[in-house]
């Protein structure tokens, strides 16, 4: 069994009775939901989210259309319970089956409680419920069982603890327990980075530089960014610092063509485009419509140009063809399982198995072996998951390169300036890899691979 010290366990009462829903004296202000009511709409949303048949986020955004007597401020209180409820299931939901009464009702109040909401809103209802509360938040993680102690599904404390040892294991679950940072990328386009720190600075966002990229800024807390003149004028990107770094590693010249082969909504054909200065050719390729149209507004609102994008049936469309031997650079960034990003989807340690992993697995073999001949010769593949598995990474790369002696690896402190590095991300080693517990981006694997001259 892996140990824990449990250093940000929430066994505790929050102190501080934030945010709102909150009239004089306590009482529920005008037109909002009661607080017991707040307790009854997040268990509905868990019982919705505990069937795990599509992304958080998606039945999170449909609640609330479905449930507009949530106002303003009811709705960030909800939305940070079951997000609290996704990263400690295991733990709530063991705490709340060892007591009498409705099991959901108390996930929501214990959810309620970690996630910081203030007390009238956790402590409505049920007084036999508060005094269970009373007692669970003085249980020791250190006495539950793997599942309820670590959080993270049996199969994947497995993979850890195979492939990187108990001590990762422990560091890992701890990490992904809190809560991401919020990162932007500053389109250097239009802005500098200095630039636009001070002008979120003037509407009372504070910011600081990300040390190792240049172009990106950490931001304090949650503000709504994207309401901004300065995110609609283009000034920057939301995206998380190891997503800056991995694009960085693409590496671009000005007068490259780089195929960005899994483009997605393009937040990294973005960033590949700033620093090629809208100079070249990007391609931009994706099988879904739905996802590059997402990509065509904000490339218009970045003011990049020098964009191409195309929906393709597969990763052998045979339209591809024309781009064979001829890319500078191709970006592979393959469906994973997203192991690395669980402080931003805490739900897809839900909804990944072992048989999701090896269908991934062979998706990416495949996506490897069809994108590698869009490469030139003496182009390059960096091929990037948010993934920290082995599976989907090292051997990913060890199986494809034993297959294609034109290809080598190359290390990856060969492609990032030293000033443009992770400070803590593993300088020896020859692929890159980011862990969440660094503190410095999500989890993301990358790595270059070089292809012969001739």
């Amino acid at each position: 069994m892996v140990g824990s010290n449990q250093k940000n366990t929430p066994f505790r009462k929050p102190q501080s009775n934030k945010a709102g829903g909150r009239g004089r004296a306590g009482e529920p202000r005008q037109g909002a939901v009661s607080r017991f009511g707040l307790v009854s709409q997040v268990a509905q949303l868990i019982d919705l989210l505990n069937q795990f048949e599509g992304p958080a986020d998606a039945t999170i955004s449909r609640f609330f259309k479905d449930h507009p007597e949530l106002g303003g401020r009811d709705r960030p209180l909800v939305a940070e319970a079951v997000y609290c409820w996704l990263r400690y299931r295991f733990r709530i939901n063991h705490l709340a089956q060892a007591a009498e009464g409705p099991p959901l009702m108390r996930q929501a109040k214990l959810a309620l409680l970690w996630s910081g909401a203030p007390e009238p809103v956790w402590s409505a209802g049920r007084q036999s419920d508060n005094e269970w509360l009373s007692r669970v938040i003085n249980i020791s993680a250190d006495d539950l069982a793997s599942e309820p102690r670590t959080c993270l599904p049996d199969w994947l404390t497995a993979k850890l603890l195979d492939q990187f040892g108990p001590d990762r294991v422990e560091s890992f679950s701890q990490a992904v327990l809190k809560a991401a940072p919020l990162d932007v990328r500053v389109n250097t386009l239009k802005i500098t980075a200095g630039d636009l720190q001070q002008a979120l600075a003037g509407m009372g966002v504070k910011s600081e530089p990300i040390e190792g990229l240049p172009d990106a800024l950490r931001v304090e807390g949650k503000p709504a960014l994207g309401k901004t003149d300065l995110f609609q004028d283009g000034a920057f990107e939301v995206q998380d610092a190891g997503s800056q770094w991995v694009s960085r590693l693409v590496a671009p010249r000005r007068s490259d063509l780089v195929v960005d082969f899994c483009a997605g909504a393009g937040g990294k054909t973005l960033a590949i485009a700033a620093l090629m200065k809208n100079t070249g050719r990007v391609v931009a390729l994706d099988t879904s419509e739905r996802r590059l149209q997402k990509f065509r507004p904000r490339a218009a609102r970045a003011g990049m140009s020098n964009f191409y994008t195309l929906v393709i049936n597969d990763e052998a469309d045979p339209r591809l063809n024309k781009y064979y031997g001829k890319a500078d650079r191709v970006l592979v960034d393959v469906p994973c399982t997203g192991m690395g990003t669980l402080r931003r989807n805490p739900d897809l340690k839900f909804r990944q198995d072992l048989q999701s992993l090896a269908e991934l697995n062979e998706k990416q073999m495949s996506i490897i072996e069809q994108a590698s001949k869009l490469v030139k010769p003496d182009g390059r593949l960096i091929y990037v998951t948010c993934s920290v598995l082995q599976d989907e990474n090292e051997r990913v790369v060890e199986a494809f390169l034993a297959a294609h002696p034109e290809f080598r690896l190359r290390r990856w402190t060969e492609v990032l300036n030293p000033n443009e590095r992770p400070q803590k991300a593993d300088t020896a080693a020859d692929m890159l890899r980011l862990w969440p517990e660094d503190g410095e981006s999500d989890g993301f694997f990358a790595a270059v691979l070089q292809r012969s001259k001739a």
